[in-house]
């Protein structure tokens, strides 16, 4: 039986307010255990090559974070804009920035204002929150999906989806999928997608599609629905043929900048133009804005990064799947949501225990349709990942 340790590792003392309380359902709290800790956060899945070169360069011009500190930013940063419309093959006018995907998720769910949400779960809580946000809060209905489908939207939980949609939804309410999900990692098939989306127009309700980690995986986006240009589907043909399609993107996981706080949405004219009007002003420092204009026009940083991280990803799984006492449940994303396979450990002892050798991992216990025998570690450099690897092997359970 595994018994709980003291971590070496204490969280800096800090009197939040009672609101701020929530943080601690999210990952990436490295920030708590103080600046030198030293502590490897697998709890947060950032590219693991960190900020693209480029990009650091403005970090080393004291003369432009002076001039860009001292001054206000622009309302609209139209050089981001005009980047994500080269590296994404798509008009301006579809595009709509946000400081951060968790910024574009409470606008956009304020916005549509729905009466009802489903939420396919496990997912990340801001949608939730976001919902429950609004004045006129709405009917949330979580739609589960299941280990035996390695919690993949399909057959018994997309059947559900369907039905649900079919009895509550209404115009202007709302459908939440993560693609890749968090914290499972797994695509949502674009078919899939297509159907959801067609059943939803029939509604004149919207699909808030977060694809926050698709920059791992580009060729799954959805994003080609948005102009109705889709190879895969003939019948998607002229602009805005998906209008009730909304697609959240971020700059913070691939492109490793999560401190900096920027994101963007694709989605109609109508609704981007609405959710910049409703923003409020200079939401995008002038520091973010060239950091992820250089991190986009980085075409070697974006490449190498993908065929980076499939190497280490497929490493770190073979060397995990040798854990006796772990389920690896398989996701295209750059990390694992991982099952405990044994009565004597859950996650929350497993935390403590490799907090002690200055490893940081994301319980899971706290999602919606998962416990406490889950969590999830992002992939990191591989002599990171193998001291993972050698502090599991230690473990005596």
């Amino acid at each position: 039986m595994f018994k709980k340790k003291p971590a070496t590792f204490v969280p800096v003392k800090e009197n939040y307010p009672i609101n701020y309380q929530y943080n601690e359902i999210h990952g990436g709290n490295i920030l708590d255990y103080g600046y030198e800790s030293g502590i490897i956060d697998f709890s947060a899945n950032i590219n693991p090559l960190g900020l693209s070169q480029k990009a650091s360069e403005i970090l080393k011009d004291f003369k432009k974070l002076k001039f860009f500190t001292e001054n206000y930013p622009k309302n609209y940063p139209g050089l981001f804009i005009n980047a994500l419309s080269f590296y994404h093959g798509i008009e301006k006018q579809f595009i709509c920035e946000g400081a951060g995907a968790s910024e574009l998720i409470f606008n956009i769910t304020a916005q549509l204002n729905p009466k009802n949400v489903i939420i396919v779960e496990p997912s990340f809580y801001e949608y939730e929150r976001a919902a429950l946000s609004i004045i006129s809060k709405p009917k949330i209905f979580h739609i589960n999906t299941y280990l035996s489908e390695n919690f993949e939207l399909k057959e018994k939980s997309l059947s559900k989806l369907t039905n649900c949609i079919s009895e509550n939804i209404g115009e202007n309410d709302a459908v939440f999928i993560a693609s890749p999900s968090n914290p499972a990692g797994n695509i949502t098939p674009l078919p899939t997608i297509t159907a959801i989306l067609k059943k939803l127009k029939e509604k004149k309700a919207f699909l808030i599609l977060d694809e926050s980690f698709m920059d791992f995986c580009e060729d799954f986006s959805a994003k080609h629905f948005i102009e109705g240009t889709s190879l895969d589907d003939k019948e998607l043909n002229g602009t805005d043929k998906f209008d009730n399609l909304i697609i959240i993107r971020s700059m913070t996981k691939f492109f490793a900048m999560p401190g900096l706080r920027i994101g963007y949405a694709f989605a109609s004219p109508f609704l981007t133009e609405r959710l910049s009007e409703s923003s409020v002003p200079w939401k995008i420092t002038s520091l973010s804005e060239q950091t992820a204009y250089l991190s986009i026009c980085d075409d070697d940083y974006i490449l190498r990064s993908r065929l980076k991280i499939k190497e280490l990803k497929k490493d770190f799984e073979n060397k995990l799947k040798k854990i006796g006492f772990l389920r690896i449940i398989p996701g295209a994303a750059n990390f694992f949501l991982i099952k405990i396979n044994d009565e004597g450990l859950n996650a929350e002892n497993l935390k403590s225990y490799l907090l002690e050798s200055g490893i940081l991992i994301r319980n899971c216990g706290g999602y919606r349709g998962l416990n406490d025998k889950y969590f999830r570690i992002a992939v990191r450099k591989k002599s990171e990942n193998d001291y993972f690897i050698k502090q599991l092997k230690k473990l005596k359970i």
